[in-house]
């Protein structure tokens, strides 16, 4: 079986900390105040789709609302 520290991980940017390794959101705020609207409303969605190109954040902000839900 492979060494879990060998696998590749698909969210990760070359020179960029991974989503958990991440403390701060820039350029994510819109995205994180709408979803944090709609949870204290109590009208929190099924799914949300996080999209952008490549390395704008959306992995970070889906970790952050992850943490945040568990």
């Amino acid at each position: 079986m492979a060494d879990p520290s060998e696998l590749p991980e698909p969210d990760r940017v070359e020179g960029a900390p991974h989503p958990r390794e991440t403390v701060t959101l820039v350029g994510q705020g819109e995205a994180e105040a709408a979803f944090l609207e709609a949870f204290t409303s109590q009208r929190l969605h099924h799914a949300w789709l996080i999209t952008g190109p490549r390395g704008v954040g959306k992995a970070t902000l889906a970790w952050r609302i992850a943490r945040f839900l568990l």
